[in-house]
């Protein structure tokens, strides 16, 4: 048995996935059977390219070698020989300007079992790491421009990377000598670069919901206001899936039209997020890797987790009795500038463990409050409130 097959088979959920593709499924229905997140069913089939491929239905199929697989599982599972060897699913970062890895990121990943992958992205910079603890967390990186780190990890980093142009030390460049935040902050959205393989799935009408929710695993995807509709380039039908109120991709460009909503939900595993234009009460967000660009209204609540990527962009909250922004960091960067109403109570609080939290001073209203709570884990956060905005 070669390695990529026993890599596949040792792993719980695929060999669940093997023994649903007796029968061609779509992304869908194997979502629905297994029960799983959508990010995490995405990391799952890539892992099983070559066992797995899809049909003209756009259904996910086994190939010749997944039938040797299925086969061999089934043989060993016979005779109670144990296949287990789980692995979490790594935190990928992907398509960001500059990222920084700290050692207490890197500790959180190892005790939760999980690699770091970065790929496609522009600048990485490593802060002073135990190198046996880097060569055991990093699994690698690829196509980034640029790679600063401290002398002492320039082996590692070498040996786990690919495509990388330029791997700087500590003091080859002026540019080293700029602070933690300043760095973290400078960034510029990096051009997302669109396979060009993409061709047009869906474009027509969406169903109109109360409530909307966007999975994302890899890509691109900008919401505005409008009508509801959909333009969807994907490689082929079997990255995109619409159901009901949720609309899930896989490495496709998405172009969505939509009127003011209840909620918004967005799940970003690598890739890019925008949204402007558009009124809600409730926001949503969870970045494992990735970025969103926010310029909307939110009405009573909006709730930011990044784990590795960045979110930024404006968010005006409207009056109400009561408001939340809640944004959650563990190595990321949050960077949001609020439009608020004169007259709005605001109480700030915060909580950090490595990293940098800067939040609007706290100010009594005579119409609503908002509650700002910071919660950092080695990244950044920064909110700040546009002065020159009156409600």
């Amino acid at each position: 048995m070669n390695m990529d097959m026993f890599d596949a088979i040792s792993n719980e959920v695929r060999r669940k996935i093997l023994k649903s593709l007796q029968v061609p499924k779509s992304f869908s229905e194997l979502l629905e059977e297994l029960d799983i997140e959508s990010p995490a069913l995405a990391f799952h089939l890539k892992k099983l390219d070559g066992l797995i491929s899809k049909n003209n239905e756009g259904k996910y199929t086994l190939t010749e070698e997944g039938k040797k697989a299925l086969s061999i599982i089934n043989m060993i599972e016979s005779q109670h020989i144990s296949l287990s060897n789980q692995t979490e699913i790594p935190m990928i970062i992907q398509y960001v300007d500059n990222f920084i890895v700290t050692e207490n990121m890197l500790r959180k990943l190892k005790e939760k079992g999980r690699k770091l992958i970065i790929r496609d992205s522009n600048t990485v910079e490593f802060q002073a790491i135990d190198p046996n603890l880097l060569n055991d967390v990093l699994e690698n990186i690829e196509n980034v421009s640029t790679v600063k780190c401290p002398d002492e990890l320039v082996n590692v980093i070498s040996s786990k990377s690919k495509n990388v142009i330029t791997i700087r030390t500590a003091g080859s460049s002026e540019e080293d000598k700029e602070g933690f935040l300043s760095r973290f902050l400078s960034a510029i959205f990096p051009s997302i670069r669109i396979n060009n393989r993409l061709r047009i799935v869906y474009d027509g009408p969406l169903q109109t919901s109360n409530d909307l929710s966007i999975e994302l695993d890899g890509g691109v995807v900008t919401i505005f206001k409008g009508e509801p509709h959909l333009l969807a380039k994907c490689v082929d039908m079997g990255d995109l899936d619409i159901n009901n109120n949720t609309i899930r991709a896989d490495g496709c460009y998405l172009k969505i039209s939509y009127p003011d909503l209840n909620s918004l939900k967005i799940n970003i595993n690598g890739g890019k997020v925008s949204v402007s234009e558009i009124k809600m009460n409730n926001l949503y967000v969870e970045i494992d890797g990735g970025i969103v660009d926010l310029n909307i209204a939110v009405q009573n609540e909006a709730n930011i987790s990044v784990d590795g990527g960045k979110i930024s962009g404006q968010i005006s909250f409207l009056p109400y009795k009561e408001s939340k922004l809640l944004l959650s960091v563990d190595g990321g960067i949050g960077d949001v500038t609020l439009s608020l109403p004169d007259d709005i109570s605001v109480i700030s609080s915060s909580s950090i463990n490595g990293g940098f939290v800067d939040l609007p001073k706290g100010r009594i209203g005579k119409n609503g409050v908002l509650y700002i709570n910071a919660s950092v884990d080695g990244g950044v956060i920064k909110v700040k409130e546009n002065k020159g905005h009156t409600n």
